[in-house]
């Protein structure tokens, strides 16, 4: 299914909603418009994406781009994954509201996502890996566990912010304890030329 094959709506958290009082309801106005950026940002990750099968979302917040996904591509089973009790709390409740049978919530991380090795055909892992703390002497060892989840021929899908993108247009930003070129050890990665210049998104393909 092409995205230009897809509906129009997308499920978002409106600002007037409970959750961005602190609280946990969010019952109104999840259809509202979402800003350009990450719409295209959005859009990049959905055509990247595959159609059927398993595809995991580690690290998902609050489940926007999981329950998107799941909206999407009705063929394929979306589990978003996240450590916070709380934020799983929020997808649950927008899944509850929109009744999408192909998507589940669950607790886990990147190294003990709850998933069996070998069952995925996507793993998509967004602005996730760069808030591990000290990260990057183990980012091979990070990469290598989620790429385990996928079948031959999946798809994992990662990004990171372009922090020197994002301080040109704001106040300065601190660096990112990651870089797009910490991941060179990934030989046939590909970058999605794309993506809002604002993220590095990427991709590789199982052999």
């Amino acid at each position: 299914m092409a995205i230009q094959d897809v509906k129009d709506s997308w499920i978002f958290l409106d600002r007037n909603t409970g959750i961005w009082r602190g609280q946990l309801q969010a019952a109104q106005g999840v259809f509202q418009p979402i800003h350009w950026v990450a719409m295209h940002r959005m859009q990049c990750m959905l055509r990247l994406a595959p159609h059927q099968g398993k595809i995991v979302d580690i690290g998902c917040s609050y489940g926007i781009l999981t329950l998107n996904l799941a909206w999407k591509k009705p063929r394929a089973e979306i589990v978003g994954i996240d450590p916070d009790e709380t934020r799983l709390a929020v997808g649950t409740q927008l899944l509850s509201e929109h009744q999408l049978p192909n998507c589940t919530f669950q607790k886990g991380t990147v190294d003990e996502p709850g998933i069996k090795p070998g069952t995925c055909s996507g793993v998509i892992c967004t602005e996730t890996l760069d808030h591990i703390k000290d990260v990057k002497p183990h980012l091979q060892e990070k990469v290598e566990n989620l790429m385990s989840l996928l079948l031959p021929g999946g798809r994992l899908i990662l990004s990171i912010p372009a922090l020197e993108e994002m301080s040109k247009e704001s106040s300065p930003l601190p660096p990112s304890p990651l870089s797009i070129h910490d991941f060179d050890f990934i030989t046939n990665k590909q970058v999605d030329r794309n993506c809002p210049r604002w993220w590095h998104l990427f991709y590789v393909d199982k052999l």
